[in-house]
């Protein structure tokens, strides 16, 4: 009896032994499952918020590489604080950047690159207000100067408008300029042994030419103005001789002619100028005989003489 009451308490020790073992040991997997479902939960938890913070950050520098698109567009113009500006948002972006390569990134490292990725977006946001301000100085600017442009051309326009004006008015003086010619007289005469002229109309009897006119204008002065004198034979050809001024010009109506002389004088404005010549040539033949008188290459006046 006394032996089996000491099988029955060693049996009930060594079920409660095993007990405790069983309990020890499935606490002790417990807690370890415990903790590596923790751990792998706090990877994943940092994974995502890195992810986060990337795609976060990736946004940033996508409107950040437009905004500096338009930024470096003036950048020519614009140097100092813009400039500092500029450089001090690449030093954040490379500083992010490079933060969010590294390998187990721990929480202060997230902390840090959140806070960088908040500067740079704040600081970016400053800049596109900045930018925007002078873009609409830019667009002032540009409208000033297609206001200029359009003042410019108007101004152009109008100096070709007065230049042109001028031409006319210069061609009107130029034209106004030219004498009046009046009281012609062409006739030829005969020369009586006691010198005493009378005017002949038969080619036996004529000796010489005599011509006079009176000339006027009230535009200007002229020192040694000059007519020039276009007198023609029967057969249209001008009489000259190689003892006469004689050579050609330019007329404004009817080309180049030879000239037979020229009559040159001193003007004053106003002034009705009467002027005389005597032309002796070596023979005279039967026909008309004309006269033309010009001034600037304008024909101001004509007569004929018949010799018959």
């Amino acid at each position: 009896m006394k032996d089996t009451k000491s099988l029955l308490l060693a049996l009930l020790a060594t079920g409660l032994i095993i007990t405790w073992v069983y309990h020890i040991y499935d606490k002790s997997k417990y807690t370890t499952l415990t903790r590596e479902v923790f751990v792998k939960d706090s990877i994943a938890v940092a994974e995502a918020v890195s992810d986060s913070l990337r795609q976060y950050y990736s946004n940033t520098l996508n409107q950040l590489g437009a905004e500096k698109m338009q930024i470096d567009s003036s950048n020519n113009l614009l140097k100092g604080e813009l400039g500092i500006k500029i450089a001090e948002i690449n030093k954040l972006r490379n500083d992010i950047g490079n933060i969010l390569k590294r390998k187990n990134l721990t929480q202060s490292d997230l902390t840090e690159a959140k806070s960088k990725i908040e500067d740079l977006q704040r600081r970016m946001d400053d800049l596109k207000t900045e930018n925007t301000a002078l873009t609409d100085e830019r667009a002032k600017l540009n409208n000033i100067l297609a206001q200029l442009n359009g003042e410019m051309n108007s101004l152009q326009q109008n100096m070709q408008k007065v230049s042109a004006e001028n031409k006319d008015l210069s061609q009107k003086i130029n034209d106004a300029s030219v004498f009046i010619a009046s009281e012609i007289k062409f006739t030829a005469v005969s020369v009586k042994s006691d010198q005493k002229e009378t005017e002949t109309t038969q080619q036996k009897k004529a000796n010489k030419f005599v011509t006079s006119f009176t000339v006027q204008n009230n535009i200007l002065d002229m020192a040694n103005a000059e007519v020039v004198v276009v007198i023609s034979d029967p057969a249209g050809k001008p009489l000259n001789t190689e003892v006469w001024d004689v050579g050609s010009f330019d007329t404004k109506s009817e080309g180049r002619k030879v000239y037979t002389r020229k009559v040159r004088f001193d003007y004053n404005k106003g002034e009705a100028k009467h002027l005389i010549f005597s032309l002796e040539p070596n023979n005279f033949e039967k026909g008309i005989y004309k006269l033309a008188l010009y001034h600037n290459g304008v024909r101001i006046g004509e007569r004929s003489w018949k010799l018959s």
